[in-house]
């Protein structure tokens, strides 16, 4: 799957470039608006991240699909699920929120009452950014799957194949340190290559969940 979806990256790449270049450009907005790490700066990286993130999450997943996807392809999916993409991305940005406050208020009065509330908000907040692309993914391609069934379906996923689901987030980290060490132009191919690899592993997982409920044989993990 995952070399499909990276022989479809060529002709998609006029929307991959444009999907990359508006979430860095929101990303430097809430940098602007909102700096330094806080709780208040996470929750806007969030909200204005929230919406470009989803419809580049939807132009993968129609490569993962199609083979290809176009900028019309992602103006549709823009369009449709901007309000959707922000309302996601702060699942994991409301408990990061709540991780940094608590924080910030320990390393004050180092109270050992608050080491619960840190705990608590850094699981949710590392559980919820591994389910998020499969969160992004699932609700793009199924319209009537929100809420909270749409969040279980996506941990579920993550549970059955965790290590699959790491690939995503690992290579957003390599990315991030990669342009601070040489050149932040790098951060532009962040996006649409962390998109990729989240939508081969969504769909590879979906694949995988579809031949064993139906009692087949493991399709194959190319």
């Amino acid at each position: 799957m995952l070399r499909r979806v990276l022989r479809g990256a060529w002709p998609s790449l006029p929307a991959l470039a444009v999907a990359g270049a508006a979430v860095c450009a929101a990303g430097t907005v809430a940098v602007l608006l909102a700096p330094g790490v806080t709780p208040v700066s996470v929750l806007v990286a969030a909200v204005l991240t929230g919406p470009w993130l989803a419809a580049l999450t939807a132009a993968a997943d129609r490569i993962a699909a199609d083979g290809e996807a176009g900028l019309c392809d992602w103006g549709r999916g823009l369009r449709a699920l901007w309000r959707f993409g922000a309302a996601q991305t702060l699942v994991p940005a409301v408990p990061a929120a709540a991780f940094l406050a608590a924080l910030a208020l320990w390393q004050q009065s180092q109270s050992v009452w608050l080491l619960p509330s840190l705990a608590a908000g850094g699981a949710c907040a590392v559980a919820g950014l591994l389910a998020l692309p499969a969160a992004l993914s699932l609700g793009a391609a199924r319209p009537g799957l929100r809420g909270r069934l749409l969040w279980i379906c996506a941990a579920h996923l993550v549970a059955r194949r965790p290590t699959r689901f790491l690939a995503a987030p690992s290579l957003a980290l390599l990315g991030l340190w990669a342009s601070l060490r040489w050149t932040a132009s790098l951060l532009l191919l962040v996006p649409p290559l962390v998109a990729l690899v989240a939508a081969a592993a969504t769909a590879t997982a979906l694949a995988h969940h579809a031949m064993a409920t139906a009692g087949g044989e493991e399709p194959d993990r190319g």
